[in-house]
């Protein structure tokens, strides 16, 4: 691991740390530097503020597992179980930082999940139907809404296991599959 990756990882663990302790809003700079053991300067080399911070610590903690290289419609329900498996495991960390700000995590979440909507809408368009303007809406309505059940299921202190919110993200990609090539084909008879 580079220097540079491990310094931002100690400071997010601290931060990490901190949220388990005392909320989000309340944890200054200059408690995150005084904790690991550096300055000021070096946390502003890293990070432009705390939210800076947040945003790469969901990405690192939990949002990676939808980031990843490897990632395809086939595994989507594995991966988002990994990820939400890995938010359940700081669940203190995450309903403190969400409950400060849900924003964040769910500009975050939906970023990625908007990528992964206008995948699917374009293996699904073998016909080119649809303009790129809706492949772009339908991903944009899809990934906020996911964001929303995200959130929802953060604040509303993780009453469903990982599983059962990960197969349900996954059956609602297949619906949209489902229900696009049984448009499709009643538009060609």
């Amino acid at each position: 691991m580079s220097e540079s990756k491990l310094t931002k990882k100690v400071i997010g663990d601290a931060l990490m740390d901190f949220c388990e302790e005392k909320s989000f809003t309340k944890i200054s700079i200059q408690d995150l530097t005084k904790k690991v053991g550096l300055n000021r300067q070096t946390f502003y080399y890293h990070f432009s503020d705390k939210h800076d911070l947040l945003r790469w610590v969901y990405f690192e903690h939990s949002l990676c597992y939808l980031k990843s290289e490897n990632l395809s419609l086939e595994n989507w329900e594995e991966q988002a179980l990994k990820m939400l498996k890995a938010m359940k495991e700081k669940s203190t960390f995450y309903l403190n930082t969400v409950t400060a700000d849900p924003e964040i995590l769910m500009n975050e979440f939906s970023e990625i999940t908007q990528e992964l909507f206008i995948s699917l809408f374009n293996q699904m368009d073998e016909e080119k139907q649809l303009s790129e303007k809706d492949k772009y809406f339908y991903a944009r309505f899809f990934s906020y809404g996911c964001s929303g059940v995200l959130t929802n299921w953060i604040l509303e202190g993780y009453q469903e296991s990982p599983l059962e919110i990960a197969t349900q993200l996954f059956r609602l990609a297949q619906d949209i599959e489902f229900f696009s090539y049984r448009l499709y084909s009643q538009n060609e008879t």
